[in-house]
This record gives structure tokens, sequence and C-alpha cells, in this order.
């Protein structure tokens, strides 16, 4: 008989900690569905620079590309980040100005 009260009170145990798990995996998927809003606020628009008859070009992911060739990420500090392709390195600054270099050699600034 101890046994089957033991057993009736886990039972009921486990149905109240079950009811619990809705309300958690709701305030779960509110707290992710804030998230999703961010990732996709973070998404940058197509952007395009042309210059010194170069072309560079960030997609929708944030690939760059120098006149239609995929650049590799190169080097990222705290003020700028640097890609290459090929012989052009192109520096994107965090104020918003995009360099242009060739073999080493500024070349100038991209509009």
């Amino acid at each position: 008989m101890k046994k089957m009260h033991v057993t009736g009170i886990v039972l009921g145990a486990c149905l109240v900690i079950s009811g619990a798990v809705p309300a958690t995996a709701h305030t779960t998927a509110e707290h992710h569905k804030g998230q999703d809003a961010t990732v996709t606020a973070g998404k940058k628009a197509p952007k395009q620079w042309k210059g010194y008859g170069v072309t560079v070009k960030r997609d929708s992911l944030g690939l760059i590309t120098v006149d239609g060739k995929p650049a590799a990420q190169e080097e990222v500090t705290e003020k700028a980040t640097a890609y290459q392709q090929g012989l052009f390195t192109v520096i994107f600054y965090k104020s918003g100005k995009v360099a242009l270099m060739n073999q080493g050699q500024f070349v100038g600034y991209l509009k």
C-alpha cells in the first residue's frame, strides 16, 4: 500500500512540474522572438563603392566582392576591417570610409 501511495505522489509531482513547463517554454519563445528581431535588424543592406576602375560590393549577408570576385577577410582591428582579393586590399573603416590599396600601395578612398 505504501508503494502505491508514493507512486501517486511522484506522479502528482510530475504533473505539477509538467504543467509549469509550457509557461517556461512560452517565456523562452518570447525571449527568442526578441532576438530574431535583433538578428534581422543586424543584416546590412547591400552597398556598392566605385573608384579607380574598381567596384566593391557588400551583399546583404556581409560578403565582400571586388569586381565580382569574393574577397577574404584579412585583418580586424578596433578601427577597421581589411579584405583582400588578388592584388587589391579593401579597408572598411568604422567611420564609414572605404580605402583601396593595390599591391600594398594606397590608391585612394572609394565612393
